[in-house]
This record gives C-alpha cells, structure tokens and sequence, in this order.
C-alpha cells in the first residue's frame, strides 16, 4: 500500500491575466503561497513550490515556511509541464500532488481524499486526476515519478500542455465533486475581478 508524502506548488508562471505574481496575491492579508503551503504542511512530510528562476525564488524566500522547499524550473519556459518535470526529479517518494499556486482555497477534505485515493490506486495508476463538468483538472492531480521520462520527451517536441500528458500515460479519473464536495478546492483565481469573493 502506497502513501502520498510529496506535494509541489507550480509558481512559475507570470500572472499575465492577473498583472502580478499570483502566488503573492493577498487573502485576508497573507500571500496565497504562504495561505496553501501552511496548510499542505499539515498533511505531507515533503512540500516543494517550483518556481521560474532565482529572481522569484528571492521574493518567496521570506514568506513562506522554512520547512518548504523551494526549487526553480530546469526547463525555463516550459510552463506548468516544466514545474512537474522539476519536481518529479527531485520529490523523495514515488509521486507527488501538484497544486496551482492560485488555488488558495484548497480544502483540508480534498487533500485526505487525493492522499486516500493514491493508497487505494497509486500502485496501478501513473496519475490521479480529478474530473469536473468542464474536464480534467490536470494542475490537482497526482503524478507518478516514473512519467518524469514522458515528461521530458513531450517537452522535447515542444508539445507543453499538461493535458497531452494526462492522454499519454495510464491516468485514472475521480469525480471532482467526490473529492471535494463544495469544489472550492478547484477554483483558481486569474484575473483581478476573480479576487471579489
């Protein structure tokens, strides 16, 4: 039986939509990254954030916990593709959740449920991706280290959606709705009229 430990926080993107780095968005006055990671702490032994360079690795150093590692991308540009192959080769266990950093209202429900489907299907699956109306939610899934190969190979024909990957490997789909009953754990904030909550 498989036990999920890792978790990684993909920051790298540039919040183009939003205007600013929306992992350092405020709710009720603290940064979205320090909002997930305090609470992913409470539930994993390892959390990464995979961040774009050294630049934004510097402006996240003195928010978050300094039980969280931090690492930056080993593919620069390759977007959220890039961040799971960063974090796929460096986790210590056999796979790891992977949030988005603008989903701070991720649920404590949703994160027992990701970890109790990976005991129950970790072993046979290469990833545990949520499915909603609109589809999958490839950026709140579980992805096996042993894709990391697949990974680099799609990026290598610059093929980046994470969506291809999920088509590419042995993925096996769980109702949204089951694990999060409210779905709140789904929802991701990308333009500043989204924050009015």
């Amino acid at each position: 039986m498989s036990e999920l430990d890792s978790v990684a926080v993909l920051c790298g993107g540039r919040g183009r939509r939003m205007g600013s780095d929306k992992g350092l968005l405020l709710m009720d006055d603290r940064p979205f990254i320090e909002i997930i990671t305090a609470k992913l702490l409470g539930h994993f032994s390892e959390v990464l954030v995979v961040l774009r360079d050294t630049d934004q690795a510097g402006a996240y150093r003195g928010i978050i916990d300094d039980r969280v590692r931090i690492l930056t991308d080993e593919l620069p540009g390759a977007g959220p593709l890039g961040g799971i192959y960063t974090a796929l080769g460096n986790i210590y266990g056999d796979a790891a959740l992977f949030l988005p950093c603008d989903a701070p209202l991720v649920t404590d429900e949703f994160l027992v449920n990701m970890k109790e489907c990976f005991r129950r299907l970790g072993d046979s699956c290469d990833a545990i991706v949520p499915w909603g109306d609109d589809g999958p939610e490839p950026l709140h899934a579980v992805y096996s280290a042993r894709v990391r190969g697949t990974v680099e190979a799609l990026l290598s024909k610059n093929k980046r959606r994470v969506g291809t990957l999920i088509e590419s490997i042995n993925s096996c789909r769980i109702a949204a709705i089951r694990l999060d009953p409210t779905l709140q754990s789904f929802r991701n904030f990308n333009r500043p009229e989204d924050l009015r909550i």
